[in-house]
This record gives structure tokens, sequence and C-alpha cells, in this order.
């Protein structure tokens, strides 16, 4: 893990009000926040980092047997769901980034689980490829509600490479076509037509996204487009905006924002 520097300055541009918290000199391939403002980060070297809402350092979590860590999903902070897709297995953290469980999805050969995401209840939402169908599975990873294959019911094909859900919706990117929306129980709502390249975040109708070194905002009810503005210029490989905190990646590290909007 890389030096952490916290700082309090704020810089205001346009309508928004960026303070920053902390510099952090550790390289990151996934970066998330939770609700609670912790900062989960995946190294290169497929090391889980947990930092507090101030950019301390809390705890860390390698697993070597699986390979490349694929998704990073907090949006329970309880529980922080790691997915290894080469190898089709989730395994499950508390809050301290120790095990609580794990899965392989190979033992069922006749499918194959690219994506996954929280659902409520300490579920589980997964997308089975080979079978084109959106899965919701308990905290057991038993079966609770199956989408049906989406090609023969909505007609569509996805190349699906990120998934994540609300207490409302299931969001799917296709490469593609843009971001599927789904309900709670699998069932195909409408598309926001955006050109995504992978990881997108929601907050209501907002979706955020990373797109030509801009942070865009695409409203999918008003179908509204606009441009977030940075406290940076330049020098940055990403950023991501989510519970009122913004992440930009470097090649070097990483800052951590506070946002308030005005």
């Amino acid at each position: 893990m890389g030096l952490v520097y916290l700082f309090f300055f704020s810089q205001k541009i346009s309508a928004q009000e960026y303070q920053l918290i902390a510099k952090i000199d550790t390289v990151a391939k996934i970066a998330t926040v939770d609700n609670f403002g912790n900062l989960f980060v995946v190294t290169p070297q497929n090391e889980v980092l947990k930092f507090n809402a101030k950019g301390k350092f809390l705890w860390n979590y390698t697993n070597k047997t699986f390979g490349e860590i694929s998704q990073l999903d907090v949006t329970d902070p309880l529980r922080v769901i790691l997915y290894y897709a080469n190898f089709q297995q989730i395994i499950v953290l508390n809050n301290n980034l120790s095990e609580i469980s794990k899965y392989s999805f190979n033992q069922n050969p006749d499918q194959q689980i690219t994506l996954t995401a929280s659902a409520n209840n300490n579920g589980f939402w997964v997308y089975d490829q080979i079978n084109r169908e959106l899965k919701k599975l308990s905290n057991s990873f038993i079966d609770d509600l199956k989408s049906g294959n989406i090609y023969q019911r909505n007609g569509f094909d996805m190349k699906a490479t990120f998934m994540l859900s609300d207490e409302q919706y299931v969001y799917i990117n296709d490469e593609q076509f843009g971001i599927r929306i789904f309900d709670s129980y699998g069932n195909f709502i409408k598309t926001a037509v955006i050109n995504v390249k992978k990881e997108f975040e929601v907050n209501g109708a907002e979706i955020y996204f990373f797109d030509d070194q801009k942070l865009m905002s695409y409203n999918y009810l008003t179908f509204q487009m606009k441009e977030v503005p940075l406290p940076v210029k330049s020098g940055f490989t990403n950023a991501l905006l989510r519970f009122n905190r913004l992440v930009v990646l470097n090649e070097k590290g990483l800052t951590l924002w506070a946002v308030k909007n005005n």
C-alpha cells in the first residue's frame, strides 16, 4: 500500500464544490465507494484495500487462488462482493474484509456467469451468458427467480460487460447498445442509449460514466446528457462519482474528493 496524504482544501467549479480529502499513492485498476464514504481499491496485483471516509487505510484482502478480480461490489457496506470471472468464483467479505462465504458457479456446467451484483435480502444478481439469462440468487446461492432467455423474450442479445443494482432496478452495460434496465423481477424495462465502455454508477435516474477524458451524466428519464466538471483538468485515467464522493484515478494513484452540490 502506498502513502496517504490528507487534505482540507475546497475548490468551487461551476455548480459543484469539491473538497480534497486524500491523495493515495496506490495504483488502482478498480475503485469504488460505499454509502458511508469508505473507499475500496483493487490493485493490479488483485489486492483489495479499504480506506475510511477520510482516506485512512483500514484493511486489506488478498486471495491468490482465483487470479484476477473482475468485479467489486460494495452496494451493501457490510457485504463486500468479489467476483473472479475466469474461475467462476464469488467471494463475500465482511466490512473488515474477512471472508464470510464463497461459491463456485462451476458446480453447474450448463451456465457461464459473467457478471454479478448485490441484491436485496443479502442475495445476488448474476448474468448467465450461455443461457442469456438474468437470475436472482438467495444468500445461499439458490435460484430465487429467473428472467428467462432475454433474447427469446425481448429480441436482443447482449454483449454484457458490467452490472449493478439498486433497490428498484438492475442495470447491465450492453457494450453495443447502452445500459439495459431491468426491474426487480428480471423484466426488461428500457435501454439508456449511451456509449459506456464498461463501468458506470447510478444515482436515481442519473447514470455516471467516464468517456474521452470526461465524466458524463445521463438522465434516462429526461434523456439529458451533461459533462460533470472536475477539480483536475489533465493527467487522470478515470473518474467516478458515487455517494457524494469523487474518485479521480491516475497512473500513480488516486485522489478522493467530497462533493457538495449547490
